[in-house]
């Protein structure tokens, strides 16, 4: 079953259900929620979350337990870097 979503409120866009991978930063930490239900805008690609779904998220950061881990480059902008 889809669940429908408005107009995207950026844009007016059509926002579809889609499953991505949500970025968070959780106390000072960074967190990958991956296969989260969300709308995502044709667009402008501005993504939502029904609040069911960001509580569910929420009780998982509580949790801290990791299906797994990985490692993230953190890259540091200088100017024209070109």
């Amino acid at each position: 079953m889809e669940i429908r979503f408005a107009d995207c409120i950026h844009c007016g866009g059509q926002v579809q259900e889609r499953t991505a991978t949500r970025e968070v930063r959780w106390q000072g930490e960074l967190f990958l929620v991956e296969q989260v239900p969300m709308g995502v805008c044709n667009q402008c690609g501005e993504r939502f979350l029904k609040p069911d779904v960001a509580k569910a998220i929420d009780r998982l950061l509580q949790t801290r337990k990791a299906t797994r881990t990985a490692l993230i480059p953190v890259l540091s902008y200088i100017g024209d870097a070109a």
